[in-house]
């Protein structure tokens, strides 16, 4: 683990890869941390250099206080030049798929591809958004557009009882993710990064929320990045912002992965970095 400083004052925290490999740097969920890591990426010869960064208030990395998707891409790019680098591909899984989709709005001369799976989209732009929040998400969403603090201490109330015990947010290890959640590399894999992720406290998630209720300040059809978005069949979550991704990006495609969930970024993780290069 490393850190950088930001122009604000804030610390980022970070883990660097292979260093002759291709720069990708990948989003994790929310919550998630840094240790958010697809082994493959980990071996000698896959030819990456995996970079992954704790998003504000997560793990290592100092919370923020006016988050906003465009404002995590700034970090992003941010740690991208203390590092070096020029050009380098960008995925998103999940809670951080916004930030990735704004890091390559933000950079389209230096992000050379984007992947996003089973991620949010935006709210003003994905059809029934706002209604498929439910009557519990709904009026703290609606919240963080007048009141932005205020949502992020409902959602902190909220996450409260995960706190004690993070690895609870992962479930029960039932259902199309089970044998994922059981696999002896992945699964300890996600309930250290979960660990870390809240151990904080609610920052992290809180401020990722927000950002993604608010308005992006972009839309989808200004991101000029060769882009793949992919969809698990199992996954129950996120269906039709794939489709909005896949139609308003220009030239994006959509790919769907069948028999597997929420976590099939894991196990087709060659396949995603097969779309980036």
């Amino acid at each position: 683990m490393a850190t950088i400083t930001l122009a604000d004052g804030r610390v980022l925290a970070y883990t660097d890869g292979a260093p002759d490999g291709l720069p990708v740097v990948l989003f994790h969920g929310a919550p998630g941390s840094r240790g958010f890591r697809p082994r493959a990426a980990e071996s000698a010869t896959s030819g990456v250099r995996l970079i992954t960064f704790d998003r504000p208030g997560y793990g290592e990395s100092d919370p923020v206080a006016a988050p906003t998707v465009l404002g995590f891409a700034r970090d992003a790019l941010a740690l991208a030049d203390a590092l070096g680098l020029d050009r380098f591909a960008v995925v998103g899984w999940s809670g951080g798929g916004p930030a990735a989709v704004a890091t390559a709005f933000s950079a389209p001369d230096r992000v050379r591809g984007l992947a996003i799976a089973g991620s949010p989209g935006p709210l003003d732009e994905v059809p029934g958004g706002w209604e498929a929040l439910g009557g519990l998400r709904r009026p703290t969403a609606e919240m963080a557009r007048r009141e932005p603090h205020r949502s992020a201490r409902a959602v902190a109330r909220h996450m409260a009882p995960f706190l004690a015990d993070p690895v609870s947010f992962l479930g029960r290890g039932k259902g199309p993710d089970g044998d994922v959640l059981r696999d002896p590399e992945f699964g300890p894999m996600l309930r250290a990064q979960v660990t870390a992720a809240l151990a904080p406290g609610a920052d992290g998630i809180a401020a990722d929320l927000v950002a993604m209720w608010l308005p992006w300040e972009f839309e989808l059809a200004a991101v000029r990045v060769p882009t793949t978005v992919f969809h698990a069949d199992l996954d129950r979550h996120n269906g039709e912002d794939a489709e909005i991704y896949a139609a308003q990006i220009p030239d994006a495609r959509l790919v769907r992965w069948s028999e597997t969930g929420h976590l099939g970024l894991l196990t087709h993780w060659p396949e995603v970095l097969a779309a980036l290069t």
